[in-house]
């Protein structure tokens, strides 16, 4: 079976995730949920894409959280980051 290709932010999340040390259904089940988040940002989310960024980047930081990162603030300023067709500053 060929291997899932993922899309640029779906990679990136799941690449953040397998860096983080988090165990346990919750954190899978938060995992899965980033997984979904992420997909709908390749995805094109339209009008809620800004919405969709803030849930994903606030699962992230749950996540980090969880496994024992209690500041998270590379992982916030990483996620604060505009890409795609943000306009440039």
């Amino acid at each position: 079976m060929a291997e899932q290709e993922y899309g640029p932010v779906e990679a990136a999340v799941r690449g953040d995730v397998d860096a983080m040390d988090v165990t346990g259904s919750v954190a899978r089940s938060m995992a899965a949920a980033a997984f979904n988040l992420a997909r709908k940002l390749d995805d094109d989310a339209g009008m809620a894409t800004a919405a969709v960024a803030r849930e994903l980047r606030e699962t992230l930081k749950a996540l980090a959280e969880a496994a024992g990162d209690d500041d998270g603030s590379d992982l916030v300023a990483e996620l604060s980051t505009p890409v795609g067709d943000a306009p440039a500053s």
